[in-house]
């Protein structure tokens, strides 16, 4: 069974500026694998790097160490935005951001400088819209 990942999931993995594991968020997802994270502890923004299962050592008595590689992605299959966004004509729907106007969650925005969004959650005067760079927080009515 696949790990599915969403846009805003925390999870756990290995930080290059902290030097260990630490809590993470997931910025940017390309089919189903996170592409970028955000560290929780110092902020450092860095590309996802799966966790890598060990083989068994060959019989032969050689130490070879071999890793399973993570799976290639095919640049030219659109994302699971993409796939929403068509599905739901997005682009026909959207409104243009506006932080004077009541949104509520499902609604399509058109943001100027993130392109179309889907609201996923407001709270108060805050909504958190999925973008196709990923979650962002707005101010809203």
């Amino acid at each position: 069974m696949t790990k599915s990942y969403y846009a805003g999931m925390e999870v756990d993995a290995q930080c290059g500026r902290c030097k260990t594991e630490t809590r993470h968020r997931v910025l940017t997802i390309t089919d189903g694998v996170p592409e970028k994270l955000i560290c929780a502890a110092c902020a450092s923004v860095h590309k996802f790097k799966p966790e890598r299962v060990r083989a068994e050592a060959p019989s032969s008595g050689r130490s070879s160490r071999t890793t399973q590689a993570s799976p290639k992605r095919a640049s030219s299959s659109p994302s699971q935005f993409q796939h929403l966004m068509i599905s739901e004509r997005a682009g026909a729907i959207a409104k243009p951001y506006c932080k004077g106007t009541n949104w509520e969650a499902g609604m399509w925005i058109d943001h100027p400088s993130f392109g179309l969004g889907k609201i996923q959650h407001k709270s108060g005067r805050k909504i958190e819209v999925l973008f196709q760079s990923g979650l962002k927080t707005l101010m809203a009515l």
